[in-house]
């Protein structure tokens, strides 16, 4: 008990009573149920100690119980050291006696504690400490076991062990394992493990058709769900879904119309997503007007079908009519705003958020939303004040949380800040790196941009096309011509990345900036794809500032002037070229100065929405 230190004189005792053993086996078992947290559970460790009901196995038990159930990791950690050193302390006692399957229970326990917490990973470390305190594990532990592993290694390991004790046909610790594989995209072996075992229940077909759908494999979901003697609610939701994701609606609503049982709101909110993928809206706010009962994740579904179509105005009004709205409803309709471009509605949905009376507390998703609009809105204020929510709360700063807030700080000219938190993130993925790199970028500090992808680079982290594009954009903004077209080259030769249009622009406006019109010309005419309104205006913008006004004019006539209005994609032209080309403009020189202020806010507003 060195580990677990409990400050006995610090809480007051229970009070004695008459029946002192049966107002204290009340007491405690009320409070246990009570505990969620560290602090409510050390007074009750320190009574538990005081009144001796720490020799008594059957509160001992109860306590290592309540303590596996609660999933925090510092009160499993606590039951684990309680069961661990407290059984040895006092076994021989009169009044201490755990029986073998008992104790077996208490390890099962808190092995089931840990799998189910955001530390599984001390699942398989429980299972080796009871291995080491000579407790045979039971036909319950290892599938526990295998819920508790972090990678494929751990799982087939496990699977060894549920074989070596007998336990392979044991059809509780079949479908963990089938589960395992499935989760970790080894069909193969779940297929394999199917085949071989003996006795199978629905669970088990179930499972195997659900890590086919998961994994795309409709066609072999189907395979296994047309010779099912037997399908229950969850086949017939799982092939829907299936079928619903991959944008097969026909078979989706066939299947649907077929559902022998009482429909699942999962399957609804399957068949409500899928027409809404495949661009069918009308029919998604059918199917939800005929949901016979909704629930919070049916309104959800057509709040966001309505967002990610660009219908705002109909996600609101949903919205506001749904009976009762949970996390992610909020972050459904501040998302939408985002994507929208309607950020500052988005930041007024979440003022409003927080300040509600059912006090839903904001998740990672509605943060990087309301963070990515106060960093293109340069709206500081605003995004100090999530900062300083994050950090009130105690909310662990995630990758995706940590990048969005050196991207805020970064787009609203803060650098240092950005800085500054960066490097105090304990894990950096790849947007984490862009954030930085496109900070330094766009706020002139060109030599730090290239110097942090140098140390990307060394530390092994793999970069991609927003990565590059942000490099690009260093090297435009500090002139750096020939590093700038050595980092595009090596885009596609050293890590297989497509440039993509903003790569060719970056390259076009490096050139151009450079006085460099003849190869930014070429570049353009070079491009797989065709030149857009950045591309061009870019180049437009060199011309005038060059006085180069030919180049200017043979582009236009080959991609603007004398593009035919029936051409396919032509459409995609139309805005830029009564933009670039005003009707008002007398010379094609006042045009291209005209272009040139266009193609400025236009960059402002593509840096500040990255």
């Amino acid at each position: 008990m060195h580990r677990l230190r409990v400050k006995v004189g610090q809480y007051p005792p229970l009070k004695q009573h008459p029946d002192p053993k049966q107002t204290l086996q009340t007491q405690f078992q009320l409070l246990l149920e009570k505990c969620k947290s560290v602090e409510e559970v050390n007074p009750i460790l320190s009574r538990f100690v005081v009144s001796g009901l720490i020799r008594h196995s059957f509160y001992l038990c109860k306590l290592v119980e309540v303590l596996a159930h609660s999933q925090n990791s510092t009160l499993l950690l606590y039951s684990r050291l309680l069961l661990e050193h407290q059984s040895n302390a006092f076994q021989g006692e009169e009044d201490f006696n755990i029986s073998p399957s008992t104790t077996t229970f208490l390890w099962n326990t808190i092995i089931r504690g840990y799998s189910r917490s955001r530390f599984p990973q001390q699942g398989i470390m429980t299972y080796r400490k009871m291995l080491q305190d000579s407790c045979k594990p039971d036909n319950f532990t290892l599938p526990m076991v295998v819920k508790a592993a972090s990678s494929m290694q751990e799982g087939v390991q496990v699977h060894g062990q549920i074989v070596s004790n007998g336990f392979e046909f044991n059809i509780f610790a079949v479908n963990t394992v089938l589960s395992m594989y499935t989760v970790f995209g080894d069909l193969k072996s779940a297929q394999s493990l199917f085949e071989i075992s003996p006795n199978l229940d629905i669970v088990s077909w179930n499972t195997l058709i659900d890590g086919y759908v998961k994994s795309g494999a409709v066609e072999l979901a189907r395979s296994l769900f047309d010779k099912m003697t037997e399908r229950n609610e969850i086949s017939w939701t799982a092939m829907i879904s299936g079928y619903a994701k991959s944008g097969n609606m026909d078979i989706a609503q066939s299947l649907f119309d077929r559902m022998p049982s009482r429909r699942s709101p999962v399957a609804w909110n399957s068949m409500i997503s899928g027409f809404a993928k495949c661009g069918f809206l009308p029919l998604a706010r059918k199917m939800f007007d005929e949901m016979p009962l909704r629930n919070v994740a049916s309104w959800n579904a057509m709040i966001s079908s309505y967002a990610q179509s660009g219908e705002v105005e109909l996600a609101r009004s949903l919205f506001d009519k749904m009976p009762e709205k949970d996390v992610i409803s909020w972050s459904c309709m501040i998302s939408g705003y985002a994507q929208n471009g309607r950020g500052r509605d988005a930041l007024g949905l979440f003022k409003e958020m927080v300040e509600s009376k059912n006090c839903i507390r904001p998740n990672e998703v509605t943060l990087v939303s309301v963070l990515s609009v106060c960093g293109n809105l340069t709206a500081l204020d605003q995004g100090k004040w999530v900062h300083v929510y994050i950090e009130r709360n105690g909310l662990r700063l995630s990758d995706n949380l940590g990048a969005s807030l050196v991207d805020m700080y970064a787009k609203c000219g803060c650098v240092g800040t950005a800085v500054e938190i960066f490097w105090k993130l304990v894990q950096k993925n790849v947007s984490t790196w862009n954030a930085l790199i496109t900070g330094f970028a766009v706020n002139g500090s060109a030599q730090e941009a290239l110097k942090l992808f140098e140390e990307m680079l060394r530390l092994k982290a793999k970069p991609d096309s927003i990565t590059f594009l942000g490099v690009l954009m260093a090297c435009c903004h500090g002139g750096l011509v020939e590093e700038g077209l050595r980092h595009f080259r090596s885009m596609s030769k050293d890590y297989g990345i497509q440039p993509e249009i903003k790569h060719y622009g970056c390259v076009v406006d490096l050139l151009g900036r450079a006085g460099l019109l003849d190869e930014a010309q070429q570049m353009v005419r070079s491009m797989p794809m065709k030149p857009d309104v950045m591309v061009l205006g870019s180049l437009f913008g060199a011309c005038r500032i060059h006085g180069n006004a030919a180049i200017a004019d043979a582009l236009s006539k080959e991609f603007l002037l004398e593009r035919n209005p029936e051409e396919a994609g032509c459409h995609e032209f139309e805005p830029q070229e009564t933009t670039i080309l005003p009707v008002g403009a007398r010379t094609f020189e006042e045009a291209v100065q005209m272009g040139s202020q266009t193609y400025h806010h236009l960059k402002v507003d593509y840096y500040r929405s990255h």
